[in-house]
């Protein structure tokens, strides 16, 4: 099987083959990544879209220095940045028929036959909704690290190469983040067990 690194290394020589192949390989993990990060399906798309144009665009500068995924998610992690700052953060509303998970699953795909009584569903959505809420209050530099490492499954060297900072920083911000997580979802603890 032909790495990451190589493909990469063709399509610096122009082989849109082999971008395709990369796109492949690694759309719906940067997809799911976004997803974690702002909630919106749509504005996932979007954002994984303008990593791989971002790529393609800037390919003739790519040197294998690290994985490609680390480079991936530099480059995912800088795009968040920039949007992040330039966009107002402001509550979402939701439509029932609006997808709810990255797959694209609907509230009715989700529910099915076998759903639970509304009331445990409800119960289970108030609390996916406090952990969320409790995770947008991070600063984004615990906030990313914590992402990396719990959606996207990074070991701590991955992620401090992907965000160019020591790995002793990814562990303070690591610590930082689970502190104040555990901090703020304290006083729900009878709602989330």
């Amino acid at each position: 099987m032909v790495t990451d690194a190589e493909l990469m290394l063709r399509v610096k020589r122009g082989d849109i083959r082999a971008f395709e192949n990369l796109v492949g390989r690694h759309q719906r993990p940067l997809i799911n990544y976004f997803f974690r990060a702002v909630w919106n399906r749509q504005t996932a798309e979007d954002m994984a879209q303008e990593v791989f144009l971002r790529i393609y665009t800037h390919a003739k500068d790519y040197e294998p220095q690290a994985k490609f995924t680390t480079y991936m998610y530099r480059v995912a992690r800088n795009l968040w940045i920039d949007r992040m700052r330039h966009e107002a953060h402001a509550p979402k509303t939701v439509s029932l028929d609006a997808p709810v998970d990255a797959e694209g699953d609907t509230f009715h795909d989700v529910i099915g036959e076998d759903a639970p009584e509304p009331d445990a569903r409800m119960e289970k959505e108030e609390k996916t909704a406090i952990v969320r809420k409790a995770i947008e209050t991070l600063p984004e530099d615990q906030k990313a690290v914590l992402l990396l490492a719990e959606a996207k499954g990074m070991k701590y060297q991955e992620i401090a190469e992907a965000l160019e900072i020591p790995l002793g920083t990814v562990k303070s911000r690591m610590h930082a983040a689970v502190m104040k997580l555990k901090d703020l979802l304290a006083g729900k603890t009878g709602e989330l067990e």
